[in-house]
């Protein structure tokens, strides 16, 4: 099939015009191409001039045509799975994802589209679309992160580059990047299925999952340790020079240090009703440095 051929029917297709037979004939070539993972070389030219041609075709005023071939979009059966209907819908009118990352000692928070919570640890970088579309919610981590996931029929799946964790509701820590040894799963609330591997393992309520070199095991806790996840800042044996590099990215500010200090190591936390101000002379104060902004707004420390 030519593009110009896949052009018409994916264009009767999505307009509820398509015959019988030329239903058949989309399905049968979506089928044979995701079984095959093959698609157009060209695919994104292609999938864009497809997508603006049929834009164009159902333009206003025939703005209702256009409401109810979105709908037959996902309404359609006639020899078409729903992944596949899907399938074709994300490649026509993909999600936009959005990429979220926290600082090297930041703790941010971040409201998914389904009003779900994630808590991102120093570092961590989170991947989600704009909103949810199907009967999945799916997103990818890199790094640590705290879950706390609004109850839905639609199971909320966080893929890692080690682990896959598949909730519906609860609240969880996973700790799984590309530089991790041995990343984890620890379950606050609820229950979790973990993917690790060809093994799927099931948490509940303060189990704890490590993965160590294609071996799982399962812990018992007392407590998850979450205490983190209200911080803003968190600081362990970190260079002064490390840690007013990120107050710096933070707040958007230029602060100059003398190097007889910038090797100093500092431990500490601070809140998120810590100010710019706060943080810095509580540092100020551990090693009795003094502060001040010249002329040029820098903030000098020494």
């Amino acid at each position: 099939m030519n593009i110009t051929q896949f052009k018409r029917l994916v264009s009767n297709y999505l307009s509820g015009n398509a015959t019988h037979r030329e239903a058949t004939l989309l399905n049968t070539y979506l089928d044979k191409a995701w079984e095959e993972k093959q698609v157009p070389a060209d695919v994104e030219e292609q999938r864009l001039e497809v997508w603006n041609n049929l834009k164009r075709e159902i333009a206003p005023p025939r703005i209702r045509v256009w409401r109810y071939a979105a709908t037959a979009l996902i309404l359609i059966t006639t020899g078409a799975t729903y992944t596949y209907r899907l399938a074709l819908q994300n490649w026509l009118d993909p999600v936009p994802m959005q990429s979220i990352t926290a600082l090297k000692y930041q703790v941010k928070k971040v409201i998914l589209p389904d009003s779900s919570v994630a808590i991102l640890n120093g570092g961590t970088t989170l991947i989600y679309p704009q909103y949810f579309r199907g009967k999945q919610r799916n997103i990818t981590v890199n790094g640590e992160a705290f879950f706390e996931v609004t109850p839905q029929t639609a199971p909320f799946i966080i893929t890692g580059p080690h682990l896959s964790v598949k909730v519906l509701g609860t609240s969880f820590v996973v700790a799984d990047s590309s530089g991790i040894e041995k990343p984890k799963v620890s379950v606050k609330t609820g229950r979790v299925a973990v993917t690790a591997g060809a093994a799927v393992q099931q948490l509940t309520e303060n189990e704890e999952l490590v993965y160590d070199k294609e071996t799982i095991y399962i812990y018992k806790q007392a407590e998850v340790n979450t205490g983190w996840t209200s911080k803003k800042l968190l600081f362990n044996e970190s260079a002064l020079n490390d840690v007013f590099r990120e107050i710096e990215l933070l707040y958007g500010v230029k602060i100059k240090t003398t190097p007889a200090i910038s090797d100093l190591k500092f431990t500490g936390a601070f809140e998120e009703t810590d100010t710019m101000n706060d943080i810095l002379k509580v540092i100020s104060l551990s090693y009795r440095l003094t502060i001040h902004k010249n002329k040029n707004g820098i903030i000098v420390i020494k």
